[in-house]
């Protein structure tokens, strides 16, 4: 008896390892690994019968490896156009023809402010101050006589181009400002600094800030982008993002 559960077991973890011979690693978004890749990973792997490796190295980056060639799949948080544009201008050559995005997702992207700051809603008017720097003081926009810093990611992030796009026609976020690398360090950074204003994915919030509600509601694309047609692994991994993405 004892012989034949462990044969079952080690049929069983063939079966697994079988399942997921195949690994398929990905590179990007911070935003998308955060939103929909790393939460419904299991989910993803078990319809697509991959097994996924997520780096959130930000969307210019995992699009700098795609292609590079360094990986198949990469993620981005905002339009193609926009973020092949931005690696175009660092010097990086290719074919943007042969980039095949596949939207499976959207976040919600929102501002964030210390508990202790009485600012609470924000117009688009407003918002645009700030970020073009002529709003330089929490003052102006009725809170406390403060420097506004904004924390964002660097330039090329997804979550900072869809609201530079929105909010100041594409122009870089002239405002006094801390850039980060990832969500949890904007997080952290909001969570201590009574000025910070934050720019970051609704999921990235937790109760050490508050979100200061907008009139306009701002959303980025959750993306997959691949350089030519994908094989048909990949293809099955897109789809099952997809589906996870859409429920």
């Amino acid at each position: 008896m004892r012989r034949q559960i462990f044969m079952l077991s080690v049929v069983a973890a063939l079966g697994t390892s079988i399942a997921y011979a195949e690994t398929v690693e990905i590179h990007g978004s911070t935003t998308v690994a955060a939103n929909l890749l790393t939460p419904k990973k299991a989910q993803i792997e078990k319809a697509a019968g991959v097994e996924l490796q997520i780096i959130g190295n930000g969307s210019g980056r995992g699009l700098g490896d795609l292609v590079e060639g360094k990986v198949k799949l990469a993620m981005i948080s905002a339009p193609l156009a926009d973020e092949a544009k931005s690696l175009k201008a660092k010097g990086t050559s290719f074919d943007e023809a042969a980039l095949r995005p596949f939207q499976v997702g959207a976040a919600h992207i929102v501002f964030a402010v210390h508990p202790s700051n009485p600012v609470r809603s924000l117009t688009s008017a407003q918002l645009t101050d700030i970020l073009s720097g002529k709003a330089k003081s929490w003052k102006d926009v009725g809170g406390a006589d403060k420097p506004i810093l904004v924390v964002c990611a660097g330039k090329g992030d997804g979550i900072r181009a869809i609201v530079e796009h929105e909010l100041i026609g594409g122009a870089d976020i002239a405002a006094a400002k801390r850039e980060v690398t990832n969500a949890p360090q904007a997080a952290q950074i909001v969570s201590q600094l009574d000025q910070a204003l934050g720019l970051m994915s609704r999921s990235s919030l937790n109760p050490s800030m508050t979100e200061v509600k907008t009139e306009k509601d701002i959303t980025q694309p959750l993306i997959l982008v691949t350089m030519g047609d994908p094989s048909p692994e990949v293809a099955k991994l897109i789809a099952a993002a997809k589906t996870a993405g859409n429920e």
